[in-house]
């Protein structure tokens, strides 16, 4: 495979070169016996073989398997073999030579002068054999430029021609590279490949004519390249969680979502939310994947002073419906629904799965979510049965170091997962409620959990308690902290009380207790 060559090492000392003259016999002769000092050979061939191209210039491991190629090849090979000492081993390349004459030049100086008895003569043929590398690193170079170039261009004529039938090859091909190249250097520029980034461009295309038109599915899949139509449902729902029929409505009912959890909801539902805020640490994962497809981004709902942005934002935006928590206040309640109707979802009075089923019925998706549902009980009920086996009855405490304090998680957030759908026992049999309660360290200590799993918030005082925390003996002799049994866990999926973040969650424990890997 080809590679931009490493530069870094240095090629110490050129020890032998060697005219192949299409001898597999003289080709033996010139390779060392077992000298540890080479490693590397270079091979500039004139003639063309099964085996190794005319006119190319090869660098290889001296190993088995380049002698042996160069064996069988020997009966019609001719060219020239240089055994060199280089301080680390690079990764075989080799490259075609432009105007080859020079450079076969280049290496008959060398040959001649290596052989030569005066030492000033063999110095004056390491200086060609320099030069020699020189070239060959220059081509090389230029050669990768190039090729980036020719990959930048199959780049810009998917994104102008995405209806046409595609391959590796095909693309390959039109870059004038190999393909195994091709597609190294392509993930390498795009950070994807080939296929990934076209079926990316059909999608998004597909999405502005659902969004410009009324096609049908099944037209805009040939429009956009897909001749079958379930195909490009599956590519479709895969890019963008939800099937195309349901984006085309999604497009047509402009759901804002106001609150954090409300998101969760909405895309458990395979509703992309019309408007959202995403600034927060626990919403990464729906920043990176969806910000691109929510047209308004809302900010944090929390902070009074953003107060004033949602509502200009939600103005101009002008979404057909609203969804919020219930815990804004009455002011806040009469602007939102000046704007759109509004559903206000009882958060203290009702669970996650209540809210669900909720949002669901405002947006006519009940069947929806209830199938989510039942997938999602399948789910736990796996994990949960995983976990007694890999864990047995160990307690966990989840806690959150926030403010200069150390919060007990409860029933309510993350542990409505840990301890309700999981069953995963609490330290002395404590109860699950209430939600996130404050523990003074005393407190933390006497429970003494099997596992402990740990938030460290981003203010000063936490890090500053933390590190405070570590460094007691009382710390050092708990449980969990004796048997490594300490884990850090990060707001984003954990802090999220939806739908779509629970699910996250479950597959965050099968991560966070090796539940994938044998016991």
């Amino acid at each position: 495979m080809k590679k931009q060559p490493d530069y870094s090492p240095v090629l110490r000392k050129l020890l032998r070169a060697a005219r192949i003259e299409g001898d597999p016999a003289a080709i033996t002769g010139n390779l060392p016996a077992q000298d540890p000092s080479v490693d590397m050979l270079l091979v500039v061939t004139k003639s063309q073989s099964s085996r190794w191209q005319g006119n190319t210039a090869n660098f290889t491991v001296l190993d088995t398997q380049s002698i042996d190629s160069l064996q069988s090849a020997g009966a019609s090979l001719e060219g020239y073999l240089f055994l060199i000492e280089q301080e680390d081993k690079p990764v075989k390349w080799s490259i075609s030579l432009p105007a080859a004459a020079s450079y076969i030049r280049l290496c008959e100086h060398v040959v001649e002068l290596s052989e030569a008895n005066d030492p000033l003569l063999q110095f004056r043929g390491q200086i060609y054999f320099q030069e020699l590398l020189y070239e060959l690193y220059r081509i090389d170079r230029q050669a990768v430029h190039d090729a980036r170039t020719a990959v930048e261009h199959t780049r810009e004529y998917m994104e102008s021609h995405y209806a046409e039938v595609m391959s590796v090859k095909s693309l390959a091909e039109m870059a004038g590279i190999s393909p195994s190249y091709y597609l190294e250097l392509f993930k390498k520029i795009v950070g994807r490949s080939p296929i990934e980034y076209l079926t990316s461009v059909r999608i998004n295309a597909a999405k502005r004519l659902m969004e410009q038109t009324e096609a049908p599915a099944h037209q805009i899949a040939e429009t956009v390249g897909y001749k079958d139509p379930f195909y490009f449902s599956r590519q479709f729902k895969q890019a963008t969680g939800m099937s195309p029929s349901r984006y085309a409505e999604r497009d047509r009912n402009r759901i804002a979502a106001f609150h954090y959890p409300m998101t969760g909801q909405m895309l458990a539902l395979q509703n992309i939310p019309y408007a959202a805020p995403l600034d927060r640490e626990f919403c990464l994962f729906y920043k990176h994947k969806y910000e691109q497809q929510i047209p308004v981004h809302l900010k944090d709902p929390s902070m009074e002073n953003n107060m004033l942005f949602n509502l200009e934002a939600l103005q101009a935006g002008r979404p057909d419906l609203i969804i919020a928590g219930d815990w804004l206040p009455k002011a806040g309640r009469g602007e939102l629904e000046r704007i759109a109707p509004t559903l206000y979802v009882p958060w203290w009075e009702k669970d996650w799965r209540q809210h669900l089923l909720i949002v669901a019925q405002f947006l006519g998706e009940t069947v929806q979510a209830e199938r989510w549902l039942t997938q999602y009980e399948i789910k736990a009920a796996t994990i949960r049965s995983k976990l007694k086996e890999r864990l047995r009855d160990s307690s966990i405490l989840a806690i959150h170091i926030l403010n200069g304090s150390i919060h007990r998680f409860g029933g309510r957030n993350l542990g409505a997962v840990l301890y309700g759908d999981l069953g995963l026992r609490l330290p002395d049999s404590q109860s699950a409620e209430p939600a996130y309660e404050i523990l003074s360290i005393e407190q933390l200590i006497a429970l003494n959990p099997d596992r402990l799993l740990v938030a460290i918030g981003t203010d000063p005082q936490a890090r500053t308690l933390w590190q405070d925390l570590t460094q007691m003996p009382e710390w050092q002799y708990m449980t969990a902290v004796r048997n490594r049994h300490v884990q850090q866990i990060q707001p984003d999926p954990w802090f999220d009380y939806s739908a779509m973040g629970h699910e996250r969650i479950l597959r965050a424990v099968i991560k966070l207790f090796s539940l994938d890997r044998p016991s």
